[in-house]
């Protein structure tokens, strides 16, 4: 009767699958799936408009420089005005920028309004992120966070691989189809009342959650020199099938990230992010040295499942780090690391490439995984399995 009653207990505690919780999932895989359209197809389009690799590298750079400010903006609104306004601002936003990005294909004005998109993509990525955590239990949030990012993960297992074969008018639209779709789908979900003092002055960055936020900076600062290079790398090699890379890293990332967030609710988040980073370096210094189709694609399904696990490590350790009343704080401050490790790596490994060639280009890219290794073994703060707040 007493282990009956406490199962029963568990099971209410432990709810994960709501309704709310689902709704959010699906909005966000329609923002990312029309957010990662652009990332992978936009380069090869611009090539065809006379932009060279530093001006493919500022592309990133101008999505993810402007997301830098409008999340820790969004955050500090998320937490005081409550998620509500703050996500279907900028979902709609996104949808509108998404369909004047498809009228005016200049290399000037792509550039111009991604760095508006970039505004937009701060404010709803950090907004369906921040949302979520309301519906996840404390004690399933790496769980909880692993299936939001299967959405994610599905996104970038597609649409970059769409992008690279439907001709390039088709990924305008598309991108505006789904923004639009996340935009009606968030209007459903109940969101959860917010009590914060509006008055209150308050930091825009998470200082507990910047640890795991300086992390991510630098797995991700590699992901950004894939995103943007990989695919002209392959071509560069003679490798067939190029848009398979995407696929089958995101494909990877889907059966890394819930995995890895269960065992970092049950043994904490560093015995994840360590071999994560690892794996990590070993799968970009692999790439640099490919000839053949079957390596290079393997490739990417290890830097998938290197990703999954850092990004599972990292997400869980910076929310579980930061009080309740300061959530939207913490995913903005980790988002925005997030988005400036895309964006710096971006740039930096575009010039690189430009005097170095692709192959040493990522030799260097792996290498330079030593850095978050050191900082996370340094790193004397409570794991996520011994945080209390």
């Amino acid at each position: 009767m007493g282990y009956s009653q406490e199962s029963n207990n568990q099971a209410v505690k432990e709810k994960l699958f709501t309704r709310d919780y689902i709704l959010l999932i699906v909005t966000n895989g329609l923002l990312f799936f029309g957010f990662q359209f652009y990332p992978s197809g936009l380069p090869p389009f611009l090539k065809t408009l006379g932009a060279d690799d530093i001006v493919l590298g500022f592309l990133t750079s101008l999505i993810a420089i402007p997301a830098i400010l409008s999340r820790l903006i969004a955050g500090n609104f998320l937490d005081r005005y409550g998620r509500f306004k703050v996500l279907c601002l900028g979902l709609f936003s996104m949808t509108v920028l998404a369909y004047f990005l498809g009228v005016f294909q200049t290399v000037f004005m792509i550039l111009l309004i991604r760095g508006l998109h970039g505004l937009a993509w701060g404010v709803s990525a950090t907004g369906s992120a921040t949302a979520v955590t309301d519906f996840i239990p404390r004690s399933r949030l790496g769980e909880g966070m692993g299936y939001f990012s299967l959405s994610c993960s599905l996104a970038m297992a597609i649409a970059p691989a769409l992008a690279l074969s439907l001709p390039f008018e088709w990924m305008f639209r598309l991108g505006t189809i789904f923004f639009a779709g996340a935009f009606i789908l968030c209007l459903f979900v109940r969101y959860k009342k917010i009590e914060a003092d509006r008055q209150e002055k308050r930091s825009l960055i998470e200082k507990r959650s910047l640890m795991p936020s300086f992390v991510v900076l630098c797995s991700n600062a590699s992901y950004g020199a894939i995103v943007t290079f990989v695919a002209l790398f392959g071509l560069e090699r003679g490798i067939s099938h190029v848009g398979m890379f995407f696929a089958l890293y995101a494909l990877a990332l889907m059966v890394s990230r819930p995995y890895v967030g269960k065992l970092v609710d049950r043994i904490g988040c560093k015995a994840a992010i360590g071999p994560g980073i690892i794996a990590l370096l070993l799968s970009l210094v692999l790439l640099s040295f490919v000839f053949n189709t079957f390596t290079f694609l393997a490739c990417g399904v290890l830097y998938g499942l290197a990703q999954g696990a850092v990004m599972s490590g990292t997400q869980t350790l910076a929310i579980l780090r930061a009080p309740k009343d300061r959530l939207g704080a913490a995913n903005a401050t980790y988002s925005s690391c997030f988005d400036l490790g895309l964006g710096v790596g971006a740039l930096i490994f575009g010039f690189v490439a430009e005097y170095t060639g692709y192959g040493l280009m990522f030799l260097i890219c792996g290498l330079t995984q030593v850095i978050p290794y050191v900082v996370l073994k340094l790193d004397k703060e409570p794991d996520a399995k011994d945080c209390t707040h």
